[in-house]
């Protein structure tokens, strides 16, 4: 007499083991029947992550796929579908949004309140990405918000200058495109009289980071001083021109005796 249970089959119907089926069937993929299995549970976990259960996201959630932020600078050449990836629920429409489109607007100030309202919806965004492991790029928020992206960045640069708080852009966080932006802004907190341990933990850069930046700026200062021009300063420190222009630009607002002579 048959001692296997009759309901046993059933639990064997399940995804994982119609990827196992389909890798040994359709694929002819021959080796150890444990490491297909394994393949058929890295498989199954993606699909959990990138569809996940409707039940666990709340109203007004949107569901993003976003790279994931491995901690690492962006490569020269790396293709986007070479980064990890991570599928996070982004906060776009929240109950306190609701309650201010059904306060009344005085007629004049819808431009300036929509504008404040989008501004606070991207850091909201920005920062639950955050999170959750992920790292948006501009293109991105001007897909979720539908905002051009010079408004995206003109955004970014509002919160920053309202609450001195760099948000975390993917090309902030891995330094893509060499864009001096981010350099401008660890330099102002450094002249403010930030430390730089809380340099890198409010910009999301490393210390390393932080204390290179603050090298060249040094540098830039010194040779300020000396009465050298752009172009030499940039020759000596190995930096381009227009990073070099922007740590000469700060070095100025806050010591307005490097201001060079104009004869």
């Amino acid at each position: 007499m048959s001692t296997v249970n009759p309901y046993q089959s059933i639990t064997k119907r399940t995804f994982q083991s119609a990827i196992i089926h389909l890798l040994e069937t359709e694929y002819k993929l021959v080796g150890s029947h444990r490491i297909i299995r394994m393949i058929a549970e890295d498989v199954d976990r993606l699909r959990q992550e990138f569809f996940p259960q409707m039940e666990h996201i709340g109203r007004g959630y949107l569901v993003w796929t976003a790279t994931r932020d491995e901690g690492q600078k962006a490569r020269p050449g790396k293709r986007t579908e070479e980064y990890g990836m991570v599928t996070v629920a982004l906060p776009l429409v929240t109950d306190e949004d609701i309650a201010e489109k059904l306060k009344p607007c005085p007629r004049g100030e819808a431009q300036a309140r929509n504008r404040e309202r989008d501004i606070t919806r991207l850091a909201r965004i920005m920062k639950a990405a955050e999170k959750q492991g992920a790292l948006l790029t501009i293109a991105e928020l001007s897909v979720i918000l539908n905002r051009g992206q010079g408004t995206i960045r003109q955004y970014i640069q509002e919160h920053y200058a309202a609450y001195g708080e760099l948000l975390p852009l993917k090309g902030y966080r891995m330094d893509q495109g060499a864009s001096p932006t981010h350099k401008g802004q660890i330099i102002n907190l450094y002249e403010q009289g930030m430390e730089p341990p809380d340099i890198a933990h409010k910009t999301g850069h490393s210390l390393k980071s932080v204390d290179r930046y603050i090298k060249e700026y040094e540098r830039v200062k010194l040779l300020l001083g000396k009465g050298l021009r752009l172009k030499e300063i940039g020759h000596l420190v190995g930096r381009g021109q227009k990073v070099v222009q922007e740590y000469i630009e700060i070095a100025i607002r806050y010591h307005p005796d490097l201001t060079p002579d104009t004869d």
